[in-house]
């Protein structure tokens, strides 16, 4: 008798079987490639969208401190006077008057520091929901009647929709809070 030889080959059926197993897997990986491209679409509209509305916001900022200014050089008496009070009272009238597309509602507020700083504060608000709250110190511009002197700003601090302002907000690009290193 002759014995019969066996072959241990690959079948047609395991090539089968190998063959729906790669197309599965390339499907699954084609899925998941579009599912996180899709994402990052989303989140970088996303950044697209906050970083337009910041520097909008950013920019109806610029213009209302454009015209602070021009409020400031309006109100300034004729002739100099050493009376604190009717300087205040000037720019107090002047800014009751005070009318910006941009500005919320409180409108402009007026307030002396306890170390005598005259601080303007105000903000703008978009329709989106960004808001920009300002602080102003205008002690050398207006009451010290120094025209080149700038308006100084303590406070420019944008708030996305649904935040909320902090109490202390943290100072401006100084020497003394630059990063070392």
């Amino acid at each position: 008798m002759k014995k019969k030889k066996r072959s241990f080959g690959i079948s047609i059926g395991s090539s089968s079987i190998l063959v729906v197993f790669v197309v599965l897997c390339l499907t699954t990986f084609a899925t998941l490639s579009l599912v996180s491209a899709n994402a990052d679409y989303r989140l970088s509209r996303k950044t697209a969208d906050a970083a337009a509305s910041y520097y909008a916001l950013d920019a109806a900022g610029e213009e209302l401190l454009a015209d602070v200014a021009a409020v400031l050089e309006k109100a300034q008496p004729l002739q100099e006077v050493e009376d604190e009070a009717l300087y205040k009272e000037r720019l107090e009238t002047a800014l009751q008057g005070f009318v910006s597309p941009q500005l919320w509602e409180e409108g402009v507020s007026l307030s002396v520091s306890p170390e005598g700083r005259w601080i303007l504060s105000c903000g703008v608000c978009q329709s989106d929901g960004w808001r920009l709250q300002i602080e102003l110190d205008v002690t050398d511009r207006y009451w010290g009647r120094q025209d080149g002197a700038a308006i100084k700003r303590l406070r420019w601090q944008a708030l996305a929709p649904g935040e909320q302002a902090q109490e202390e907000s943290p100072p401006l690009l100084g020497p003394s809070n630059l990063p070392i290193g």
